[in-house]
């Protein structure tokens, strides 16, 4: 049987960048069946007619306001995955402005960015898709923007040749996110051997994934403000530094590469970044949902599901996945209360998160009033993983142990 193609529809008024886009597609045509439009009226016909996967446009088309495009995409396709594909250099503002899209390809961008931003994206459909997700999300006035040093990190990032030096200074630019970082990686619980005195040395040392991960991390946490709500940006920023570590220390004692390792470490410090969008953007609700864990004794997701809908796991996943994030690491943040992956021999990131965030709850108890974190022992038992949880836990222990110690 035949694998049926996604259906991909760009909308440029640039005939030449149409006859590049249909050159850097050239290798994705057996997975991918395309379609062109020149104006807006001619991509409407389209959408009218044609259901589409995915829906990449210009922020500035003709014969309709800036960004009105993609919302009438939205109206009238609501499962298609949509980017904006443009010149635009403000990046934030046009985020903002076209709410109704999942990422912001920057014009111009090589094959290989505009190719492996296909292939993530249709990967992360089932989280793309989620109706309820994402009409909590385009209702926020202020979503989280991804931060001007972020992205200057990831410009650097696509480069070919990459200078770990020009990493630094772009680090360097935030006195904040720098001391962070420095103190973190310095700390015994994170195992480096030597000292780290600049963001240089830290990027070589920890791998770029993890240090890209630390500044995004950092600065939502430093950024963040949180009003009238018995809630702590700053004990919710422990709690992730720790998931990280300990995640990441699980997944390296079952023999995980660096690659992998760094993975689960990303997740574990962003798992929890869906709190502070809920907390941020539905005070109201959020309050309701910290009384209820307190009076019901319910975990934080039942109640963010019994009031909102939907989770934080939810919500901090789409948020990644529409920031771009590879896509191990969104479904690692998707999955960290319950894993529903399939089996595997070998442990993965989001099974990493989900152990971790367990044991870190039980070893620093901040709210013995709160439900306790369940293990899923039904996924861990079916994929052989029962007789590793007295080890991995013992080594949780010992790293926390020598922390507080310190």
């Amino acid at each position: 049987m035949t694998k049926s193609k996604s259906i991909i529809l760009f909308v440029d008024e640039e005939k030449e960048q149409i006859e590049n886009l249909k050159k850097m597609l050239k290798p994705m045509e057996d997975k991918l069946e395309l379609h062109f439009a020149n104006s807006a009226k001619e991509a409407l016909e389209l959408i009218e007619i044609q259901p589409f996967n995915i829906v990449v446009t210009d922020f500035y088309t003709e014969g309709l306001p800036d960004g009105e495009l993609m919302n009438e995409v939205k109206r009238q396709q609501p499962g298609a995955i949509r980017f904006i594909f443009s010149k635009d250099h403000d990046t934030n503002k046009s985020m903002h402005s076209a709410l109704c899209a999942h990422q912001f390809i920057s014009k111009p961008c090589s094959a290989k960015e505009m190719n492996g931003t296909i292939e993530r994206s249709l990967k992360l459909k089932n989280i793309f898709l989620n109706e309820r997700v994402s009409k909590a999300i385009a209702s926020i006035d202020e979503l989280p923007i991804m931060p001007s040093l972020y992205i200057k990190l990831e410009k650097e990032l696509q480069k070919d040749n990459i200078s770990i030096r020009e990493i630094g200074k772009i680090i360097g630019e935030d006195l904040a996110v720098t001391t962070g970082i420095l103190k973190l990686v310095n700390s015994s619980f994170f195992g480096l051997y030597s000292k780290v005195s600049t963001p240089e040395k830290a990027a070589t040392m920890l791998g770029l994934s993890t240090i890209k991960g630390l500044v995004l991390g950092m600065h939502i946490f430093n950024t963040s403000k949180i009003e009238n709500l018995d809630f702590s940006i700053e004990e919710l920023g422990e709690h992730s530094q720790y998931t990280a570590l300990l995640a990441r220390a699980i997944i390296q004692a079952e023999g995980a590469d660096i690659n992998t390792a760094e993975k689960a470490f990303l997740a574990g410090f962003l798992h929890d970044i869906g709190k502070l969008i809920l907390s941020t953007s539905f005070q109201s609700e959020y309050a309701e949902i910290l009384k209820s864990v307190k009076k019901e004794s319910i975990s934080m997701s039942e109640a963010e599901k019994e009031i909102l809908g939907f989770t934080h796991a939810e919500v901090g996943a789409y948020l990644l996945a529409l920031w771009g994030f590879d896509e191990t690491v969104v479904g690692a943040v998707h999955n960290h209360h319950e894993l529903t992956e399939s089996a595997s021999e070998m442990l993965s990131p989001a099974a990493a998160v989900h152990v971790a965030d367990t044991f870190e709850h039980e070893l620093r108890t901040r709210h013995p009033e709160y439900a306790p974190h369940i293990l899923d022992a039904e996924w861990i038992e079916q994929n052989g993983f029962s007789n590793k949880l007295v080890g991995w836990l013992e080594i949780c222990t010992s790293k926390m142990d020598k922390d507080l110690s310190d």
